[in-house]
């Protein structure tokens, strides 16, 4: 699953051992390709709560707005 922002994307994947969830954001090319590595990557053991650890990651207005929005 994952959510497009303007030039982020904001992808959820379930993890299979450890923490349930990882949440990561990745900065998007002109192609729609990812640039470079991601820029946040957090866990959590629900969605939600991998999303807020990637939140308190970041003070990056564009970064919180995309994983405001993501579902």
């Amino acid at each position: 699953m994952s959510g497009h922002h303007a030039h982020l994307r904001v992808r959820f994947y379930p993890g299979h051992d450890g923490p349930k969830w990882t949440c990561v954001v990745q900065r998007l090319g002109g192609d729609g390709m990812p640039e470079g590595g991601d820029l946040i990557s957090a866990t959590g053991d629900t969605r939600d709560a991998a999303r807020d650890r990637a939140l308190e990651q970041t003070s990056d207005e564009d970064v919180r707005e995309a994983l405001a929005s993501a579902h």
